[in-house]
Order: C-alpha cells, then sequence, then structure tokens
C-alpha cells in the first residue's frame, strides 16, 4: 500500500515560490507540527525576484486570508493599494474616430428578474450607430466605475480587514511581497535552504530522487515543486517536458517596466490602466509610494531601444532614467504535473500580463493541487486530472486575451493591423464570437469557468462596441420602463456608496497609522457617460 508524503521540496523562492510554501504549510499545519511532514523550500541565492507582478486578480485577498496573512500588515509593509477594476484606454475608436475607453469592474449587479442586464444595455442604452446613450455598460451594471472615477477606497475607515461589500484586489510591490511569505512561510514551519542546484537527479522510473546541491551536498527528493521561473529548471532543463508557446495567439513577449513617482500622491485611482501603444499596450499600477508602469509590446514589430523611446515619449518618463527590459517566455509546458515534479508559476507557464494572472494561476493550480494531492504512489489518473484543469485554465486565459486583441477596431499600425487580421483565434473563442452575434455571453457558453465569468465578457464585448447596432431577440421580454427603473437603482446605490466610502487616499493612511480614526466627510457625484467616446 502506498505511503503518504512525508516530504515536500519547493525549488525557486520569489512570489511563487513562497506562495506554494505558505499555502502547502497553512493547509498541512497538522501534520507539520506533528512531524509527519516537513516542506523545505531551497532558493538561489544569486537570483532575484523579476517582481514585475505588481497588480493582482480578484482572489488575491482570499489567498491573503487563507494563509493566515494580516491584511493591514499587508498593505503597510507592501505600499499596497486597492483594486477595483481595470481601465482599458484607446485599444479601440468610436464612429468618429475618437479614443474609446472602458472599464471591467470586480462587482456587478444582479440580473433584472432573471434576465441579464446586457440584452436591455443593448437594445435602450446603447444608439444603433454608436456609442452609449448615457452610461457605458459598466457604469450601468457595477458601482466600481464611479468609485474608480472619484478615487474611493472599497471600505469604511475602521473596517476589519478583508470585509468589504465591493471585493477587491490590490496593486503591491512583489519584491516586498516575497520577503513577507518568506517570513510568514518560516513561522509556519517551512525550512529554507539558501543554495544552487547544480544537479538533478532521476530513479529507474525517471522520478527526481535527489538534488546535488553547491553548499549543501545532496538533498533527497520525494514530492517535488519547480517554482524556478521561466527558466523551468527541474520540469523543463532536468526533466524535458516539452515547452508550447502560445505564439500563434499573442504577439507580445518583452515587457520594459519602470518605477516612476506620483504626479499627485493622493489621487490613488483603485484600478490598472492599459493604454494601447504603437507596438503594444503600457501598464500603469498605482502603489501608495510610487507607481509601476511599463510597456509590454512585440519585438516583431519595434526593437527594445524603440520601445523604450516610445514608451519615454508617451509617459513622460526622463531620458536618463533606466528602464529594464525583460523577455516573457509566453505558453505553458506541456504538462505541468510530470511523475513527482510540478512546475508551478513561470515554470508552468503564462500567458501575457494583460489581467494580472500570473499569481492567480499559482493560487488556483495549489487549490486544484491539495484536492488532488498524492501519495507515494503518484497515481497517473491524479496527475491526469489535474494536468487537464491546468490545460483549461491556460485555455481560458488565452481566449479572453486573444479576445481583447482581435475585436480591437484599431488599424492605425501594423501591430494592431496584425492582431486583428493575422493572429490565429482559438476555436472555442472563434465559435462564440459567432454566436454572440445573435445571443450574448452566459454560462453555457464558458464550460470550464474559473476566473473570466460571462460578465467579464459582457464588458469587454459592450466596450469594444461589438455589439453595437445589433438586434438581439431577449430584449423585447422587458420594455425601456424597466431599463430605467434598473439604470435608476444602480445610480441611487452607486452614489450611496460614493456619499459614504472614503477616498483610498484616506482609507489606506488610517490602515498603515498614519492618520487619526476619523471619517471622511467629503461628498461626491456621479459623472454620467465620464468613459464615454473622449476616454479618461
Amino acid at each position: 500500500m502506498a505511503k503518504p508524503i512525508r516530504n515536500i521540496t519547493i525549488v525557486g523562492g520569489g512570489t511563487s515560490g513562497w506562495i506554494t510554501a505558505c499555502l502547502l504549510a497553512r493547509y498541512f499545519q497538522q501534520k507539520i507540527t506533528e512531524g509527519a511532514l516537513s516542506i523545505t523550500l531551497i532558493e538561489s541565492p544569486n537570483i532575484g525576484i523579476i517582481g514585475v507582478g505588481e497588480s493582482t486578480a480578484r482572489p488575491m485577498s482570499d489567498l491573503l486570508r487563507v494563509i493566515g496573512v494580516s491584511e493591514s500588515e499587508f498593505i503597510k509593509r507592501c505600499n499596497a493599494t486597492f483594486k477595483l477594476g481595470g481601465l482599458f484606454v484607446d485599444w479601440d475608436r468610436d464612429e468618429n474616430g475618437n479614443s474609446v475607453s472602458w472599464i471591467n469592474p470586480f462587482f456587478s449587479q444582479s440580473d433584472l428578474h432573471g434576465v441579464n442586464p446586457a440584452y436591455l444595455y443593448a437594445q435602450y442604452g446603447m444608439k444603433r450607430g454608436g456609442g452609449p446613450i448615457k452610461e457605458d455598460f459598466t457604469e450601468a451594471i457595477s458601482v466600481c466605475p464611479a468609485l474608480i472615477h472619484n478615487f474611493k477606497g472599497p471600505r469604511p475607515i475602521g473596517s476589519k480587514d478583508y470585509q468589504s461589500e465591493i471585493p477587491y484586489s490590490y496593486h503591491m510591490d512583489a519584491v516586498e511581497l516575497a520577503k513577507m511569505l518568506q517570513e510568514h512561510g518560516k513561522k509556519l514551519g517551512v525550512r529554507q535552504i539558501l543554495d544552487n542546484v547544480r544537479e538533478v537527479r532521476f530513479d529507474d522510473r525517471g522520478y527526481v530522487k535527489e538534488l546535488q546541491l553547491e553548499e549543501n551536498g545532496v538533498h533527497p527528493v520525494e514530492f517535488i515543486f519547480d517554482a524556478t521561473g521561466f527558466a523551468g529548471v527541474i520540469i523543463g532543463k532536468a526533466m524535458g517536458e516539452p515547452f508550447e508557446s502560445y505564439g500563434k495567439y499573442m504577439l507580445n513577449d518583452r515587457a520594459a517596466v519602470v518605477q516612476m513617482p506620483h504626479d499627485d500622491p493622493q489621487a490613488l485611482e483603485p484600478a490598472s490602466r492599459a493604454t494601447a501603444l504603437g507596438a503594444g499596450w503600457s501598464f500603469r499600477v498605482p502603489l501608495f509610494n510610487r507607481v509601476g508602469t511599463g510597456y509590454i509590446f512585440s519585438s516583431k514589430f519595434i526593437s527594445d531601444d524603440d520601445a523604450v523611446a516610445e514608451f519615454k515619449a508617451f509617459a513622460n518618463v526622463p531620458e536618463d532614467k533606466e528602464m529594464r527590459v525583460i523577455r516573457m517566455r509566453i505558453g505553458k509546458v506541456r504538462r505541468s504535473w510530470v511523475k513527482n515534479c510540478v512546475a508551478i508559476g513561470l515554470s508552468s507557464g503564462f500567458v501575457e500580463p494583460l489581467e494580472a494572472t500570473a499569481i492567480y494561476s499559482v493560487q488556483v493550480a495549489l487549490q486544484w493541487l491539495i484536492q488532488y494531492f498524492p501519495d507515494t504512489e503518484f497515481n497517473p489518473t491524479v496527475t491526469a486530472r489535474y494536468n487537464k484543469l491546468i490545460d483549461g485554465l491556460y485555455e481560458e486565459i488565452v481566449n479572453f486575451i486573444a479576445l481583447l486583441f482581435h475585436i480591437s477596431n484599431r488599424d492605425d499600425t501594423p501591430y494592431w493591423r496584425a492582431a486583428r487580421n493575422d493572429m490565429e483565434v482559438p476555436d472555442a473563442l472563434k465559435e462564440n464570437l459567432e454566436l454572440w452575434k445573435h445571443t450574448l455571453p452566459d454560462e453555457l457558453d464558458l464550460p470550464q469557468r474559473t476566473f473570466f465569468t460571462p460578465t467579464s465578457y459582457r464588458a469587454a464585448l459592450m466596450g469594444k462596441r461589438f455589439c453595437m447596432g445589433r438586434e438581439y431577440p431577449q430584449t423585447s421580454i422587458f420594455g425601456k420602463e424597466h431599463w430605467e427603473e434598473y439604470l435608476n437603482a444602480r445610480l441611487s446605490r452607486a452614489q450611496k456608496f460614493l456619499d459614504t466610502l472614503p477616498s483610498q487616499y484616506d482609507l489606506l493612511r488610517h490602515i498603515r497609522g498614519e492618520a487619526p480614526l476619523s471619517s471622511s466627510g467629503a461628498s461626491f457625484s456621479i459623472n454620467p457617460g465620464i468613459l464615454t467616446g473622449g476616454g479618461i
């Protein structure tokens, strides 16, 4: 009879490695305490943290809460700010050629008597030949756009950690997060070894048997996680698992990054910005103490030097300020779990950073891993099911990001023409896009829906004017008065939050212990149509 796993080895530190260590240590805390399980993380003292993933996806707050991290301490240590969604700027143009912007929010309201409100918006909220009549789509279904425009925080001053009516995530310093998780993981019983792996040795079945370390000799292996980033030291270089590129779907393969000061430190926008540029898009991630920003671009259409020059001109970056260019490996290993090795984070795969899915992919992969945790037999049925789920996760991410590029109507540069016309469209997305000319996204259209909801797709289709001028049979169920009633209820709800929630700056200062405990008396009002036509 197979025995339970008693030793877990993680190779690679950084965000992915220490999230892995903390989640496993939290889950198996009793076994660690009893001495029935040990977790060892081997981290090279010579390799730094990439530190680009500073914008996080919605479930990040769940991850921190589950592993037992104080939210207040996280916010202080990592200079974190709150995130309520993502802003897309200038990815599309309206009927007059003006820039179009839209928000993909975390929070949306319920359907109208069981009917998707997007149908009513398509019928009564949009001009037949143009954009919104009043509010953009996400302004009509969510309170988040109003909060974003008014720089609001998601919860009242004095509220407890992780408690809010409005779901949120964070912008944070990824390097500081890794340091914080390292400290937390050690408290949970994780053993850290600072050393370099010189050799990976296998048994006669092809399982990883031991690691030869540079300073600490031989380290025996029972179950191993590869968290070595794009290098894939264990899964790729040692075990030879093939890498499958997403180059036929994705153009971008470079990131030029830089840290900048705030123009106005109090105007902390609770959203990440993605602004289209000539050969890719720029990101803007506001932390409490600075702004993380840069250019995600395609080396097929622009050189590194020209991309840096274009971005510096766009973002007013001083000429003498150095930007770091990172090569991104876009794709995934064929199987993320091979024999007794599981690749996690960038070692497993990466789809460009547009939707901040890197840390989320680690989180959900570990949740599945715990669900299918092996014994020393490493039953192939268990590993096959896990790999099938991971395949589905990456396909889901690729489908949504490919949609954002494929249905953009920009054609002013070779890059944007290629994104629209030359890149291969995944079969599932191609089928859905044809379907969505006649009906709007529904749960039934997304067989493995792990992250991107039908609301995410509706927001993208409406924001990018895909539904403009289309007639949907479902709109005949309700009249215009029902739409007005729904819209007014949304405006009233949004105004309630605007009147009661503090600015993000004030909220964060209280959490950081830099201001006395008092509520903000400032009152704001909604600016209808603030995203319509002319940008942000």
